[in-house]
């Protein structure tokens, strides 16, 4: 894992309160989200190059 940096998130209000009323780690979920969501990409860009597109 590499070097953390600090970002700025705009994010509701009602769902950040939500999430620290429910002990959740914005971070984590954050970076994990993102992780999960490059994975996908990278994953249907595969598959694209495969079919030819």
């Amino acid at each position: 894992m590499g070097k953390k940096v600090k970002v700025t998130l705009y994010i509701d209000n009602q769902v950040v309160r939500a999430a620290k009323e429910a002990g959740l780690n914005l971070s984590k979920i954050s970076e994990n989200t993102l992780k999960e969501a490059i994975a996908r990409l990278k994953g249907v860009r595969r598959y694209a190059q495969k079919k030819g597109r």
